[in-house]
């Protein structure tokens, strides 16, 4: 479900969305999408469509809609005032103020040639994060991955990536505390670290400004990267940027007793290689603490 969107309570939400509303422009007409809900969208030249609306379940679902419906292409994005059902991974609920940002792209199909051929559908989850990454430190943020798919600024968590397929077509979803950040008794409650408000130098504007920089910076990351390098050299590239990367650290396997290993890289699949009394494996779930 998603509601009616109305400039007057979108500005009233947060003082962040009335200095988006002011900024961007000229809007367009609202749009009604088979009566799903009201929808408008910045119209900005030479740049990708984000259809701003307001409360919503997930922008997720919101974004398959409009595409199923015609509105959002390759790159199209849906950015939402506020989330009734917000997930992260795992469908752990995510908490969705307004004034933080809550968005979902749709992603171009992989390559159909060339080494990431194969290689995308595997490492999909941590290229996104080195796009993500790679956009907010150009802002002045200084960013690492948590493995296999958290943002962390100063060890707090400041953002989560969720991918999504189905048909054929790939959803790639993330949230980022912009102006507010969960207490720790609203996480859950086996927590790897608490979360924080995301600081950057050189940023201005609310969630529509920092989310339409990102689809429009990441795109350019995201497309270069299949030129400039290999996986494997991306692999090489992603370890250095992984938090924790070269410490020990508790690993917890579901249900399994927790151990402690090192972190050593990261595998040709996207699995998180580690380092236990000598002998190297790879996990492919479960979550790490650090120590």
């Amino acid at each position: 479900m998603v509601s009616s969107i109305d400039f007057a309570s979108l500005s009233a939400s947060h003082p962040t969305w009335a200095e988006d509303v002011a900024t961007f422009g000229p809007w367009e007409k609202a749009l009604t999408v088979d009566g799903f809900g009201r929808f408008s969208k910045s119209s900005q030249a030479s740049e990708a469509t984000v259809v701003v609306v307001g409360e919503c379940g997930t922008t997720m679902e919101t974004a398959r809609m409009l595409l199923e419906n015609g509105v959002l292409g390759e790159w199209g994005a849906v950015l939402s005032m506020a989330q009734t059902s917000g997930r992260g991974q795992l469908r752990r609920p995510w908490v969705s103020p307004p004034g933080n940002v809550h968005l979902s792209v749709v992603l171009p199909a992989a390559p159909l040639a060339g080494p990431w051929r194969d290689a995308l559908i595997d490492l999909l989850p941590l290229v996104a994060g080195y796009v993500l990454r790679d956009v907010l430190n150009d802002l002045g943020a200084n960013i690492q991955i948590k493995w296999p798919n958290d943002l962390l600024q100063d060890d707090k968590k400041v953002g989560g990536i969720l991918i999504e397929e189905k048909n054929g077509v790939v959803i790639l979803g993330f949230g980022l505390n912009h102006v507010e950040s969960p207490s720790d008794d609203k996480m859950r409650e086996d927590h790897s670290v608490s979360a924080g408000v995301l600081q950057t130098k050189n940023r201005s504007g609310g969630p529509l400004a920092l989310g339409a920089t990102l689809v429009n910076r990441g795109k350019i990351v995201y497309t270069s990267l299949f030129d400039e390098m290999e996986p494997s050299q991306f692999l090489s590239l992603i370890r250095r940027q992984l938090a924790w990367f070269g410490q020990r650290v508790e690993v917890r396997e579901g249900e399994k007793d927790s151990y402690y290993a090192e972190i050593v890289g990261i595998s040709p699949k996207g699995g998180l290689v580690v380092r236990r009394e000598g002998r190297e494996s790879v996990l492919f779930s479960g979550s790490i603490y650090p120590l």
